[in-house]
């Protein structure tokens, strides 16, 4: 059947009607469920062509195609609301797990950026899962801190999309602020879960009738290596069974035949190599892997469907991959609307200031080598004088940091601090220059 991509329930009123930009905006699943709920996006951006194409037909004209880093926040309308979802590879289990080190992970600084210059009353940033598990939770600790320095109250939770209307188990952290003094709300699970036969069985039954429904042309050899493969398992269980279907090295997360009576798993970029369709011989199409997004029919995706390692531009399947539901940011969307309209209660700060000052953040600068921003490290770096002013200041005596200083030099700190043998605490009181003091040291 075809799935409802509207979600149930009143909305509450805000007066007037609250707006948004979205900073990395992908093809527009983040947006077009925000607009589903209530908001009005003003302004997004997006660096890839093809994916800014997608949301230009979709949504509106209103999206930039161009590098977040080169745009400059003042230029940028005022909003209610900033949300992102900032690239998630430098912090994926699946990636190389550098963090803030990777060559995009100061990408989160973006949105601080975009924040601090537009100050909107809230914000929602959403990443994968490892977000807050790399490291021991580092770089969600940090994130937490730099937000809470903004003066932001901000709580975060991983949710699952499968409990919101959307027929995939796809888990993602979601970090939502605001400076009104409420406590933020998550949405409430609904209750219920869409199986893949139910999100997507009329699609086989009438291909022609659906936009990006082309499905790929495989061998005979490799519809017959499909058809061995059974629900839940992967192309390599067919294969041990019989190594007449193949002897190529695939990984047991490749080529997995979907579960009829279940949500799918998580719908990533390379879809077309992890899926095989729950009762054909065939991976998922674009418009198949787009329903069990909850993307609705109507929505076109631009570009090719998918593309060689050697192309440029985001594929159709990339695009769709790489999207947060809409149904799942609708859903958000409603619980901020809530917030947004004082109707939660005043919040409490779970941190005291001592807690949330004196933080530990154990970062290894030493990973940033790739960074296409980062400088020469240790002694040499950019901040090269300041480390040798705190090394040469007695112990216990306070050192006032420069106010200009960026975010970025408080994530290096802690890496330049250890490989100097010094041991610091740092304040950051409210508007004020911070303030470290040494501890310890050589």
């Amino acid at each position: 059947m075809k799935i409802d991509t509207s979600l149930q329930g009143n909305t509450v009123a805000v007066c007037p009607t609250p707006t948004f930009i979205d900073l990395f905006a992908g093809c527009g699943g983040f947006s077009l469920g925000l607009q589903s709920a209530g908001f009005v996006c003003k302004w997004a951006v997006e660096m890839d062509a093809d994916a800014s194409e997608t949301y230009r037909t979709n949504i509106g004209n209103h999206i930039v195609c161009a590098d977040v880093r080169r745009i400059k926040a003042n230029t940028v309308p005022e909003v209610d609301v900033v949300v992102g979802g900032f690239p998630c590879q430098p912090f994926s289990i699946s990636g190389l797990q550098n963090g803030f080190q990777d060559k995009d992970g100061d990408l989160f600084l973006e949105c601080v950026r975009f924040i601090r210059s537009i100050r909107p009353k809230a914000l929602i940033l959403e990443n994968v899962p490892g977000f807050a598990r790399l490291q021991n939770g580092i770089y969600l600790k940090e994130a937490l801190r730099i937000l809470a320095a903004e003066e932001y109250v901000t709580d975060w939770r991983v949710l699952n999309a499968a409990d919101y209307g959307v027929a995939q188990t796809r888990e993602r952290l979601f970090i939502i602020g605001n400076t009104l003094g409420r406590q933020n709300e998550f949405p409430t699970p609904d209750g219920k879960r869409i199986s893949v036969l139910d999100a997507i069985d009329d699609i086989r039954h009438d291909m022609a009738a659906f936009s990006n429904n082309e499905p790929m042309r495989h061998t005979e050899r490799i519809k017959r290596r499909f058809a061995a493969v059974a629900a839940g398992e992967s192309a390599v269980h067919a294969m041990k069974r019989d190594p007449s279907l193949g002897t190529a090295k695939i990984t047991k997360q490749c080529y997995r035949r979907l579960f009829a009576d279940q949500p799918a798993p998580t719908v990533v970029a390379n879809f077309v190599t992890t899926t095989i369709h729950y009762c054909e011989d065939r991976n998922l199409t674009a418009r198949e892997a787009a329903r069990l997004q909850s993307f609705p029919d109507s929505f076109v995706f631009c570009g090719r469907k998918t593309r060689m390692s050697w192309q440029t531009g985001l594929s159709q399947f990339e695009q769709i991959g790489n999207a947060v539901p809409p149904r799942l940011a609708e859903a958000l969307g409603r619980s901020l609307l809530k917030v947004l309209a004082g109707a939660t209660p005043r919040a409490q700060s779970a941190l005291s200031d001592q807690e949330l000052f004196q933080m530990p953040i154990s970062v290894d600068s030493s990973r940033r080598s790739e960074c296409k921003n980062s400088g020469k490290r240790g002694r040499k770096s950019r901040y090269g004088a300041i480390y040798a002013q705190i090394e040469a200041a007695p112990l216990g005596s306070p050192f006032c940091l420069p106010s200009e200083l960026p975010e970025e030099f408080f994530v290096f700190l802690e890496g330049a601090m250890r490989r100097r043998r010094i041991a610091f605490h740092v304040d950051r009181p409210f508007g004020r220059p911070a303030v470290l003091t040494k501890t310890g040291g050589v």
